[in-house]
């Protein structure tokens, strides 16, 4: 049985290397990480670390509020609009966990947090490769385009779900 778990300082060192391994497991539709030191880092500049269980981690969400640190130009187009939002750094589940629910069952959760914060919800997804699949489930949640992005190497659409 799945459950959601919010995750709080300190991090069990196990935890921080399930969530590194299933990280990289999910490149190139999440960004790279090269050393657990640097998702440390990633985690510790977030508002929220969630994580589903079953008998290990499997899968995980990071979430950030505005004015960080982070060195994102996906971030940083959010940060330039000069609101306050909640920001999917990254989402990733184990492929023996895909295809049940859990990507839902995150996505509602950071929605949730984000209405208690009266926030919108922020996130980009890539259109070049296009990740159809993304862009669905996005849609399904009422996330609206506000704008693109070309990189040297792919293309971005930033989403936004205002708060109900």
């Amino acid at each position: 049985m799945y459950k959601l778990e919010i995750l709080h300082h300190p991090y069990n060192p196990t935890d921080l290397e399930e969530i590194f391994a299933i990280n990289q497991a999910n490149i190139p539709e999440v960004g790279n990480i090269d050393h657990i030191d640097r998702l440390k880092r990633l985690i510790d500049w977030s508002c929220h670390l969630i994580v589903v269980r079953d008998k290990e981690i499997a899968g995980f969400i990071i979430l950030m509020r505005e004015n960080q640190s982070y060195e994102s130009l996906n971030y940083e187009f959010f940060n330039s609009q000069g609101y306050p939002f909640l920001y999917v750094d990254r989402i990733a589940i184990k492929e023996e966990h895909r295809r049940k629910g859990l990507g839902h069952m995150i996505y509602s959760k950071t929605i949730e947090i984000a209405e208690e914060l009266n926030l919108p919800t922020c996130c980009e997804v890539n259109t070049l490769p296009k990740n159809e699949p993304s862009l669905a489930f996005h849609d399904s949640f009422g996330f609206e385009d506000v704008g693109t992005k070309d990189y040297e190497d792919h293309s971005v659409v930033f989403l936004r779900k205002s708060p109900s």
